[in-house]
């Protein structure tokens, strides 16, 4: 088994939950890419860290690298038969999601002439259940604090975009405060969550994050 560590939270927690698996980071040269090599080598400096690929002209404005978890699949079967790129439930990305890993799994496989499987075992959880399940074994908050939530490309938090707001609300519900800075932005996400624009899970979680910080300022 080989876990791809990117120093974000559900890798993190994905770490643990496997019992402390050989980890890799794939620096694929990225505007976060320095932020993320910082905060791998801090919190599991054993991690394993190849700069083999370099996607840089690929990525778009909004930090997107089309087939990202294609590329790093296919670098990562020269470690391991069994792959972990960890997703969770509720993420809205093309290539993360179960049956791409199917897909994945069996591309490999036929082009390897071995069976290689791609999975993430948080498929039918959530950011704030994997939290939960972190903060239920007495492990540290410190590191988990620390981990990379944020694709500003100088910081692992920086408390006014997107992937931090969902940091901000798996982390909340779980007692543990940040500050978050964007209000615009915590209003958007009520809107949708009110909609039910996402999953039911993400719904409520955000509905319970976001009344709860308007509540007390």
């Amino acid at each position: 088994m080989i876990l791809l560590f990117s120093g974000g939270v559900d890798s993190f927690i994905a770490y643990h939950y496997l019992k402390q698996p050989p980890t890799i980071y794939f620096d694929i040269n990225s505007r976060y890419s320095e932020t993320e090599r910082f905060i791998v080598n801090k919190l599991i400096p054993r991690t394993t860290i190849e700069k083999c690929i370099d996607l840089q002209s690929r990525e778009s404005l909004d930090f997107n690298i089309p087939f990202r978890n294609l590329y790093l699949a296919m670098l990562a079967a020269k470690y391991s038969d069994e792959i972990i790129i960890v997703g969770i439930k509720g993420d809205n990305v093309s290539d993360k999601t179960p049956g791409i890993f199917f897909e994945f799994s069996r591309l490999l496989s036929k082009m390897e002439n071995r069976e290689i499987k791609v999975s993430s075992p948080f498929w039918h959880h959530t950011k704030e259940d994997i939290v939960e399940w972190y903060l239920s074994q007495g492990l540290p908050t410190g590191p988990l604090m620390s981990t990379v939530s944020c694709y500003s490309g100088y910081s692992f938090y920086c408390g006014q975009c997107a992937s931090c707001y969902r940091k901000w609300v798996a982390f909340r519900n779980n007692g543990i405060e940040l500050d978050f800075y964007s209000q615009q932005l915590v209003d958007i996400y009520l809107i949708k969550a009110k909609a039910g624009y996402y999953i039911e899970e993400r719904n409520r979680s955000i509905i319970k994050a976001t009344e709860d910080y308007l509540c007390r300022h």
